[in-house]
C-alpha cells in the first residue's frame, strides 16, 4: 500500500516543499528525479537519493516537456507527476508589467499542462497514475499582493479538478495542495514583504500572523506536505480524487 516502485517525477524538488515531497516519497520506496533551477540541485538529487535531476527554468518555452523527458529516460516511465514550482513575484496589482504576467503563467501554468500533456498517455495506457499538483492556499483564498499566484494557481487547481473524471476510469487519480503559513525560504519572503508594505519589522507581522491568521498557532512543517502527497500517491487513496486538500493551519477557517 506504498509508493514502493513507483517512479516519480517531483519539480521544483531542490529546495522548500519540492525537497520535503521528493525525499518522503524515496524514503517510501519510489524512484524519483528531480528538477530545480540551479546547480544545488545535483547535490539534493544525490543526498536524497534520487535516480536523476535536471536544471529546468520553466518560464522558458519548452523546458517543462524537456523535463518530463528526461526524468521519463532515466525512470523508464514515470507513474507519479508532482507538478511543483517556486513562487512568483509579490507586488501590489498596479506594480505589474506584462513581462512579469507572462513569466507568472509560463512558470506556474503552463509548466503544468505541459507536465501533464507529457506524462497523462502513459499513465492511462498503463492503467494507474497520480497527478498531485501543489498550488497555494490563494486557490481558495486569495491572498495580497500574490496576484500573479492567485490567478495563475487557480488556472492550474481548474486543471487537476477539470481532468479528475476523465482520468479516472483509466486507474489514475489528480489532486490540488493548496498549503499556506509552511515554514519554507517562500513563507519568510513573503512575511519580509507584507511587512515592508505594511511598514512594521518582519517579527512583529509574524507574531501577528501567528496570534490572529493561525487558529493552530505555530508554522506548517515541510513534512506535514510531504505525509500528505505519499498518503495520496499510495493504494490508500485509489478511492480519492478531485479534490483540493487545504493545509494551512486553519486560516481559512476563521
Amino acid at each position: 500500500m506504498t509508493v514502493h516502485g513507483r517512479r516519480a517525477l517531483v519539480t521544483a524538488g531542490s529546495s522548500g516543499l519540492g525537497t520535503a515531497i521528493a525525499t518522503s516519497l524515496r524514503a517510501d520506496g519510489a524512484e524519483v528525479f528531480i528538477t530545480g533551477t540551479g546547480p544545488h540541485t545535483g547535490e539534493v538529487a544525490r543526498k536524497i537519493g534520487a535516480a536523476g535531476w535536471a536544471v529546468a527554468d520553466f518560464t522558458q518555452p519548452g523546458a517543462a516537456a524537456a523535463a518530463a523527458r528526461a526524468a521519463r529516460e532515466t525512470l523508464g516511465g514515470i507513474d507519479i507527476l508532482v507538478s511543483n514550482t517556486g513562487g512568483t513575484r509579490a507586488a501590489k496589482a498596479t506594480e505589474l508589467s506584462a513581462r512579469d504576467w507572462d513569466s507568472a503563467y509560463r512558470l506556474v501554468l503552463d509548466s503544468a499542462i505541459s507536465l501533464t500533456n507529457a506524462v497523462l498517455p502513459e499513465m492511462s495506457a498503463s492503467g494507474w497514475g497520480r497527478l498531485i499538483y501543489v498550488t497555494s492556499v490563494g486557490v481558495v483564498k486569495p491572498l495580497p499582493l500574490l496576484h500573479l499566484s492567485n490567478v495563475m494557481r487557480a488556472g492550474v487547481a481548474a486543471l487537476a479538478r477539470s481532468l479528475a473524471a476523465e482520468v479516472a476510469p483509466h486507474g489514475v487519480t489528480s489532486h490540488v495542495i493548496a498549503p499556506a503559513h509552511i515554514d519554507t525560504p517562500r513563507r519568510r519572503s513573503l512575511a519580509a514583504a507584507r511587512a515592508a508594505a505594511a511598514g512594521v519589522p518582519t517579527e512583529e507581522l509574524e507574531r501577528r500572523q501567528l496570534a490572529t491568521e493561525l487558529p493552530v498557532g505555530r508554522w506548517g512543517r515541510p513534512e506535514e506536505i510531504a505525509d500528505l502527497v505519499n498518503h495520496l500517491c499510495s493504494e490508500f487513496a485509489g478511492f480519492q480524487t478531485g479534490q483540493t486538500h487545504v493545509v494551512d493551519g486553519g486560516m481559512t477557517s476563521t
